[in-house]
């Protein structure tokens, strides 16, 4: 922080995304050019799980990470407990969190 406190740092770590294509039933209904289109249901299937499962990802990579660092930075690594007055959480870690073998 600008004052010289150190606060966490959230990041996305091993973020894997997976749909089950069979989880996934899409029907189509009504005429002649419907019953043509659904047969081609496994390919709109994989189309639409791929795109669920890029979302989910760039989400928990990035947006996810990006709200909490965004919200810790605006309340300046402090986070006040409204149902107990006069209780505020600090954030602040002493010492820059290092990744060990003993921490994983």
């Amino acid at each position: 922080m600008a004052d010289g406190r150190i606060i966490p740092y959230v990041t996305a770590v091993d973020v894997i995304c997976s749909i089950d294509r069979f989880d996934i039933n899409i029907k189509l209904w009504g005429n002649l050019w419907t019953d043509l289109a659904s047969l081609a249901e496994v390919f709109f299937v994989g189309t639409v799980a791929g795109l669920i499962e890029d979302v989910l990802y760039t989400t928990l990579n990035t947006g996810v990470p990006f709200a909490l660092n965004s919200a810790s930075k605006a309340t300046d690594g402090y986070l006040p407990l409204s149902f107990i007055p006069g209780l505020v959480l600090d954030f602040e870690t002493p010492l820059p969190f290092q990744v060990t073998d003993s921490n994983i």
